[in-house]
């Protein structure tokens, strides 16, 4: 609310296991691109590999990551509701590639084959 886009951004099922939860946080806009922010004291300097969910113990494995977006007419992909897995209703984007590269400490690499 201090002026700078910030959109959620999550998965709807960790290691694409609805049984294993989901979890949401916030990209903002800054330098031309998004980045995220985890709750709390984070700021956008912190190294990605000490974020909680980009360290080994994260075991990303099948995780897809997804971020909303406003623009329904550029976006032929849905951000998925965990509540309503169907829905169309909220244009997104896949965000996976983005946090493979961000996430490189993690000796655990993501699958990016979509399910």
């Amino acid at each position: 609310s201090a002026g700078i886009p910030a959109r959620i951004a999550g998965t709807p099922a960790w290691q694409n296991d609805p049984q294993k939860g989901n979890h949401n946080w916030v990209e903002v806009y800054r330098d031309g691109k998004w980045d995220f922010l985890e709750p709390g004291d984070d700021n956008l300097d912190k190294d990605p590999c000490d974020r909680w969910f980009c360290n080994p113990s994260s075991n990303w494995g099948l995780t897809r990551v997804y971020a909303a977006r406003l623009d329904r007419k550029r976006s032929v992909t849905f951000y998925p509701l965990p509540w309503e897995r169907d829905s169309t209703d909220v244009p997104g984007e896949d965000r996976t590639q983005y946090y493979i590269d961000h996430c490189s400490c993690n000796e655990n690499k993501i699958d990016t084959k979509e399910n």
